[in-house]
């Protein structure tokens, strides 16, 4: 099975000729599935993948990671969030101008585990 993540990135292009050019670069690249991205407007584009194995060393996360890279060295801003399976397992970057805003990360704590148990209130018992 193997530990699984949600993750999710947003990245903003000068314009949409900037964008177009980017990711007809990044087209290149096989380990890249374009289909899993989204347009949010002319200029900037979103990807986000649930219950998804985010190991270093896959070469669709190494792809991944370039595009982003690419994307930082071409002063584009950009915004990534990855929340793994362990409560505290959650990393958020973002570019030096503070990102886009498009992405937040809400963490949820809950007790759990005792749903399928038989109880009985107490006062039935003495």
């Amino acid at each position: 099975m193997g530990y699984r993540s949600e993750v999710a990135y947003a990245v903003q292009f000068k314009d949409k000729e900037h964008r177009i050019r980017f990711m007809a670069t990044q087209a290149l690249n096989p380990h890249l599935d374009l289909t899993e991205f989204n347009l949010f407007n002319d200029d900037t584009i979103i990807f986000h993948a649930e219950q998804r194995k985010w190991y270093d060393d896959y070469d669709d996360v190494k792809a991944h990671t370039q595009l982003l890279k690419d994307a930082e060295e071409q002063e584009c801003s950009f915004e990534f969030s990855r929340v793994g399976e362990e409560h505290d397992d959650i990393v958020y970057k973002c570019g030096d101008d503070g990102g886009i805003g498009l992405i937040e990360v809400y963490t949820s704590v809950h007790i759990g585990g005792m749903e399928d148990s038989v109880a009985y209130p107490i006062g039935e018992q003495l």
